[in-house]
């Protein structure tokens, strides 16, 4: 059987977050007639508890952390929100902004879960080495929220690139010479900027 969830469109932020993916985010909790629920993850913070109104309860990793005011207040005055907030009034979307602590894949589960979200939005990751390393370690946040959770996950590539044709592989396949004109490096076929 079938549950259709009665909460909000998630959608995963992050500094890097593409006008790609507040643009999908937006135009579907528009059509689904849903507020779009911003979730900010502060991974310099861990939850420790919740207190007994609800409220999550952090601690900084680092001791020189930010605390987790500071951390919602900037979250709040960064570029990434107003463009949200223009996005989504110019819509009808109704907006809420959430800052959340610990790993981006179980916060945004855990919160899309307690919340009763219809779908998660998230983006494909950004090239880096700082990305790389991040990946070595966990994952994507998108592939671990697609295969650890039960609300639906809608993956926005990041890139405008055309899908590959099939001649474009076969003739990277039967290339003497990987460095060609016009035939990408393989490691921008496996790793490229926008890929999960």
């Amino acid at each position: 059987m079938s549950v259709v969830r009665s909460g909000p469109v998630v959608v995963g932020l992050a500094a890097t977050t593409s006008d790609r993916v507040l643009d999908e985010a937006v135009a579907i909790a528009r059509d689904l007639g849903r507020q779009l629920a911003c979730v900010f993850v502060d991974e310099s913070r861990v939850p420790i508890g919740e207190a007994p109104d609800g409220t999550v309860v952090t601690a900084p990793i680092a001791s020189n952390a930010m605390n987790a005011a500071d951390a919602v207040e900037t979250a709040a005055a960064s570029p990434l929100t107003s463009r949200i907030v223009a996005k989504a009034s110019a819509a009808g979307v109704d907006l809420a902004f959430h800052t959340l602590a610990g790993d981006p894949a179980t916060a945004i589960a855990r919160f899309a879960v307690d919340h009763d979200a219809r779908l998660i939005v998230v983006g494909t990751r950004r090239t880096g080495i700082r990305a790389s390393l991040g990946l070595l370690i966990a994952g994507p946040v998108s592939s671990r929220l697609a295969r650890r959770q039960p609300v639906p996950v809608l993956v926005v590539p990041v890139h405008d690139r055309a899908p590959w044709s099939s001649t474009a592989a076969d003739e990277l396949l039967l290339a003497d010479d990987a460095d060609a004109p016009g035939i990408p490096a393989p490691d921008d076929l496996m790793f490229g900027d926008g890929h999960a």
